[in-house]
């Protein structure tokens, strides 16, 4: 079950991307095929690859909103890691099973492309970059990974869409190559986007610390809870879409026990209440005498 709004929008953003992404399979290569192009139907084998990874990524999604259990417990947010690095591998075999029928054609004369399949390279360029777009946003919003992987994924593929359709022309126009060219440089970004992907993957599966302006937020959230007198440490860890926190506060050095306890709960609930986080550790500490008021 998602937990939050924003698990939401993400699973929904994939959902979306993975039914688009099965539609441009099925219209490029139809359409590569009665068009003659060798270009588009690199570009059809890429979105079909589309289709295989978005289906990761909507997995990924579904298990990374599941709860903490007995086994994890702190919950299951590294399976966005795992499907990136899935998306990451089909892109890299896509690319170069691509890569070595463009050889291929550019070795021998190739059929000269139609005005159809010119029509259909042009027209799925445009919606595929706004959808690179809004993804992009979203994931910058959410923190989620999945999401930006597929984001990279879409802008590669609206690259290689305007790329077959340039090979298309260049061959209308009496270049016999352009299309398999084109259908190469088509497999070269493929492999390209497989290795951006990974490269998030492997970052996100090392704890990195969160953006300076989530630290911000953090921190300043924590410095206004009543009673503290300075957030003398803050540590941070990326898991997934979320963040989880340590802090260390400084509290008057006579409070109670109890008194310093309810500061720390008060730090907990405070920092929980961001859009990202997800857990806080708060350790409280004494302030020093020269800080006594």
């Amino acid at each position: 079950m998602l937990s939050t709004e924003l698990d939401r929008r993400n699973h929904q953003a994939a959902t979306h991307n993975l039914l688009f992404n099965l539609l441009l399979t099925v219209v490029k290569l139809v359409a590569g095929v009665m068009g003659r192009s060798e270009a588009l139907i690199a570009d059809g084998v890429h979105s079909g690859a589309d289709v295989l990874s978005s289906i990761a990524v909507v997995i990924g999604l579904a298990g990374a909103g599941r709860p903490p259990d007995a086994g994890h417990h702190y919950g299951h947010a590294k399976a966005e890691a795992i499907s990136q690095n899935v998306v990451a591998v089909l892109l890299l075999l896509a690319g170069m099973e691509v890569a070595n029928t463009a050889i291929s054609g550019i070795a021998r004369a190739s059929s000269k492309p139609s005005w159809l399949a010119l029509a259909v390279a042009l027209a799925a360029m445009l919606p595929k970059a706004f959808m690179a777009i809004s993804q992009r946003r979203l994931a910058r919003r959410t923190g989620s990974h999945a999401v930006l992987a597929a984001s990279v994924d879409n802008r590669v593929d609206a690259a290689s869409s305007l790329i077959a359709a340039s090979g298309i022309l260049a061959s209308r126009m009496g270049f016999v190559s352009g299309d398999s060219i084109a259908a190469l440089v088509v497999a070269l970004l493929v492999m390209w986007g497989g290795v951006e992907v990974f490269r998030t993957a492997a970052n996100d599966l090392m704890d990195p610390a969160a953006d300076n302006a989530t630290e911000a937020s953090i921190h300043s959230v924590a410095a206004a809870v009543q009673g503290v007198r300075s957030v003398s440490s803050l540590r941070t860890r990326v898991n997934g879409a979320g963040v989880l926190v340590d802090l260390e506060v400084e509290v008057d050095r006579d409070l109670s026990l109890v008194a310093a306890h309810d500061i720390a709960h008060a730090v907990e609930d405070a920092v929980t209440q961001l859009e990202r986080v997800r857990g806080a550790t708060v350790h409280v500490n004494p302030a020093r005498e020269d800080e006594k008021l």
